[in-house]
């Protein structure tokens, strides 16, 4: 190749306002400054290289959206962040490393380190949305550890922002750990926030990045219980109120489904009749 990557240099134009970053992916909103177009910045780097050389990578090396010193400069980089994240960037290099005492160093750790210890936000990115960006922007990914990562920031500069957060296609563990960053600029260990079901309500104070880090739940466990005339059984073991599928295969090729299960407790005794032919069995939860 003679090109590896297309790069370019990115500042928003005419001031910060909350919207701006916008401007680097919504084909539907027009950039307030003397640009006045929709300039969809990523998705347009991808329909060039498409079009013209498939198989380059895009950077942004060059990105400053201000305010370093001031919470509305650790939104914005919070939200820049997750966009390019979501939105499969390559590269990005900010110009430059704010200092490590500001907000907008601490929105970094929010992703790179948010607990000292060099924990992370998720390597694979998960769909997530809000009913309004320029408010509230929500980003998720999947770590490799099996936990569920969700960023939520809330850009108000006045008004603190309730939030439902809804799972799907996830088992969680029922148990939330929360780390935030508001205008108090330190990043807190919040109380962990125990729920049920797929869902959970929490507030995002007023210009603050707030992390949801969600342990996968323990995957459902298939022990043989022996055999009795004309029957053969097994124990199926997982989280109570949980919906569990049971699958049955002659070759490990084709599978069928055989029942679904919601567990009363954290086991049940399943039954099925008993062949001469060889059958394998697994169980897989079922949002």
């Amino acid at each position: 190749r003679i090109l590896h990557y297309l790069d370019l240099h990115y500042y928003p134009q005419g001031g910060n306002p909350p919207a701006v970053t916008r401007s680097l992916w919504d084909p539907s909103y027009t950039d307030p400054s003397f640009i006045n177009a929709q300039i969809r910045l990523l998705p347009r780097m991808r329909e060039w290289v498409t079009n013209y050389y498939p198989g380059t990578k895009i950077g942004i090396t060059e990105y400053n959206w201000g305010a370093e010193d001031h919470i509305n400069g650790a939104t914005a980089q919070a939200d820049l962040l997750g966009i390019f994240g979501r939105e499969g960037l390559d590269i990005a290099t900010r110009w430059t490393t704010p200092t490590a005492t500001s907000p907008s160093f601490k929105a970094m750790k929010m992703y790179r380190n948010y607990d000292g210890n060099k924990a992370t936000f998720g390597e694979t990115s998960v769909a997530a949305s809000g009913p309004n960006p320029d408010r509230v922007s929500c980003f998720a990914a999947r770590r490799a550890d099996g936990a569920l990562t969700i960023m939520a920031i809330n850009k108000q500069p006045n008004t603190n922002a309730t939030a439902t957060i809804t799972l799907t296609n996830f088992l969680p563990s029922g148990v939330a750990q929360i780390w935030q960053l508001t205008s108090a600029n330190t990043i807190t260990a919040l109380a962990p926030q125990n729920f049920t079901g797929n869902s959970f309500t929490n507030v995002l104070p007023a210009q603050s990045v707030t992390l949801f880090v969600l342990p996968g739940g323990a995957p459902p466990q298939l022990s043989s219980a022996g055999a009795t005339a004309g029957l053969f059984q097994f124990q199926l073991s997982g989280q109570v109120g949980q919906r569990y599928a049971i699958w049955g295969s002659t070759n490990l090729v084709t599978w069928t489904a055989l029942q679904t299960n919601t567990l009363a407790s954290s086991s049940q005794t399943i039954t099925f009749g008993r062949t001469n032919a060889q059958r394998f069995y697994r169980a897989q939860w079922v949002p």
